[in-house]
């Protein structure tokens, strides 16, 4: 091991090391040399007393056998020496003590804060990204359900088309008559611009109104007539005022109307 005065030394030189005050410095020092004096005093030989014959003593001390094999001197340093170590212990604890509460107050002036705020923030955060996640995770979950729908409102368009055309052919509707007072997928249809815009057409008919050109069939550079055959009518309902979307054709409230797609045959 180290000897008495290393250790001694070592906890001294820790203590004065340390940016403290002056009233605190002292104190330090001086918890150290007084533990350091009282091992010295425990030392001392005073403590040993004499032995008679027999290995007894005479004033009541400490006794000591002979047929032990042991010296005084011997059992003596032992006992000195954990007392020694003991106290260099205890003072060794208080010096780290104090070495933490001198760096805590330099964390403090520099801005620092203490540990347990750095915890409590960091389990704040973690807190606050978990909700964060979860709302983007219900956000998302949100989008997806609605892809969802538009995926399968457009699957089911196009099997409407599919099964209109089956149908169409099995029937032998495709011919080159102008259809005029009902319109299936199939029929041929003239188209003639509504003047609302340029391009709205609505199908030329007798008794059978409101079949209105979708956007897409309209190619080039506003034709006077659109002829073509359906392949897909989508039926709607107007609402609100004319121009919105729910009634781009200026039609009254509550008035059903077709927004016919057709293969353009007068290319």
């Amino acid at each position: 091991g180290r000897g008495r005065g290393d250790r001694s030394d070592e906890l001294e030189g820790r203590v004065s090391s340390l940016t403290i005050s002056a009233e605190q410095k002292p104190s330090i020092a001086a918890t150290a040399a007084y533990e350091h004096q009282q091992i010295e005093l425990k030392s001392s030989p005073e403590e040993v007393v004499a032995v008679g014959e027999g290995g007894q003593s005479t004033s009541g001390g400490l006794i000591v056998s002979a047929d032990e094999g042991h010296t005084t001197d011997e059992i003596m340093d032992d006992e000195n020496y954990h007392h020694e170590q003991q106290a260099l212990a205890d003072a060794e604890r208080k010096v780290l003590l104090y070495e933490n509460f001198v760096l805590r107050q330099a964390l403090e002036r520099l801005g620092g804060k203490a540990p347990r705020t750095y915890v409590k923030e960091a389990k704040e955060s973690i807190q606050e990204e978990k909700q964060n996640a979860m709302k983007e995770k219900a956000i998302l979950e949100e989008k997806v359900q609605l892809l969802e729908k538009e995926v399968g409102a457009t699957k089911s368009k196009l099997e409407k088309t599919q099964a209109s055309l089956q149908r169409a052919k099995k029937k032998n509707l495709q011919s080159d008559k102008i259809s005029h007072s009902s319109f299936e997928v199939g029929d041929v249809g003239l188209f003639m611009p509504t003047g609302r815009g340029k391009k709205a057409y609505v199908a030329f008919h007798s008794n059978s109104p409101h079949r209105y050109l979708s956007a897409e069939s309209v190619t080039g550079n506003n034709p006077d007539f659109v002829l073509g055959r359906i392949v897909f009518q989508e039926e709607h309902t107007a609402h609100g005022s004319a121009g919105l979307e729910s009634n781009p054709y200026g039609l009254p409230p509550g008035t059903r109307f077709w927004v016919v797609t057709v293969e353009v045959l007068n290319k």
